[in-house]
């Protein structure tokens, strides 16, 4: 049979050296000025096509050959028994390759959307109320430090506001540990729930609302999140998501800071907001209380926040959950 030729390297020096390839038998053989090399071909690595790129055999010894030709090496390889693999093979072919790439994206997809929620619910009830503890302490430290500001309300408001929606909110039972904590901040009338259970409500939210009805219904959906432990499963899904981008762009420490902005996030998935809006539809119903001092809240917020962003060319964090409207009339169709 016919050789090709090929350019030598022993794999010890960078010396490139004439050669020519043969198959005789169920062995390779290399002829060069360094003399004879044999090889079994089941012992021969050969590359796969990479555009214009040579060629490469790697003998199991060390050496390579690189071959330039890559339509007569291609022929030679066929000449000689080779078969392509099935990876080359459908690379070969753009349907076939078009859609691997349509599969790989739409796996993608599904471990997005589906599976990653659906790891993030198994894990989050495992995760040790201490490790929550522990996380809370910190995040709301971080905050505190970086965003948010000691509440401007009197000691004898928090204190009533506490009372009144531990009163209130008590009377339908199941409700989860919490602690109440107030806050001033710049970015709005809200509140938030971190996983351990602490409930941030800031002081522009109370002094929105008309009643304390309305801060209570508010509270009581964040103890929504709280008892389907949202803010974990979506910390959860983004420590994943934020795993693997700092895996493949080499940053892993952007993952800490990132904990804090998910804390005050406040665009839960439709999902989640659903649920938390259900319970705490529920609370409010059972203190007789039925559910328009929350749909009232969230009408009064949605407004503030629309005029925020009006007078802002900057986008606005805690702008508003999302389906605002859609959440509104579900929550007067309960009442």
């Amino acid at each position: 049979m016919k050789g090709i030729a090929a350019i030598y390297y022993d794999g010890r020096t960078p010396r490139r050296q004439p050669a020519e390839l043969f198959a005789i038998g169920d062995e390779l053989v290399a002829r060069g000025a360094f003399g004879e090399l044999r090889a079994r071909r089941d012992r021969v690595d050969i590359s796969e096509p990479m555009g214009r790129a040579p060629r490469v055999l790697r003998f199991d010894d060390g050496g390579s050959f690189e071959v330039a030709d890559l339509e007569a090496f291609s022929l030679w390889l066929v000449a000689a028994g080779f078969r392509d693999s099935a990876v080359v093979c459908v690379q070969k072919r753009w349907s076939w390759s078009l859609g691997s790439l349509l599969g790989a994206v739409l796996l993608v997809a599904a471990i997005y959307f589906w599976g990653l929620p659906a790891f993030g619910k198994m894990m989050a009830p495992r995760i040790p109320d201490t490790v929550l503890q522990g996380l809370s302490k910190h995040t709301l430290s971080f905050l505190d430090e970086k965003l948010l500001a000691p509440s401007r309300l009197s000691e004898a408001r928090r204190t009533e506001l506490t009372e009144y929606a531990g009163r209130i909110l008590g009377q339908g039972g199941n409700l989860p540990p919490h602690r109440l904590h107030f806050r001033s901040s710049t970015l709005g009338p809200n509140a938030f729930a971190l996983p351990s259970g602490d409930v941030v409500v800031f002081d522009q939210l109370v002094e929105l609302a008309n009643s304390n009805d309305e801060v209570t219904g508010v509270i009581a959906h964040e103890l929504g999140h709280v008892a389907y432990r949202h803010g974990l499963r979506q910390l959860i899904q983004s420590s994943v998501v934020s795993f693997v981008v700092g895996i493949y762009f080499g940053d892993v420490s952007s993952m800490a800071a990132s904990f804090g902005a998910l804390a005050l996030e406040s665009r839960y998935s439709r999902e989640f907001e659903y649920e938390a809006d259900a319970y705490a539809a529920r609370s409010m119903l059972a203190a007789g209380l039925g559910t328009e001092p929350l749909a009232a809240m969230l009408e009064s917020m949605e407004k503030a926040h629309a005029e925020k962003r009006g007078k802002s060319s900057g986008g606005d964090m805690l702008s508003s959950h999302p389906d605002t409207t859609e959440r509104i009339a579900r929550l007067r169709a309960l009442r």
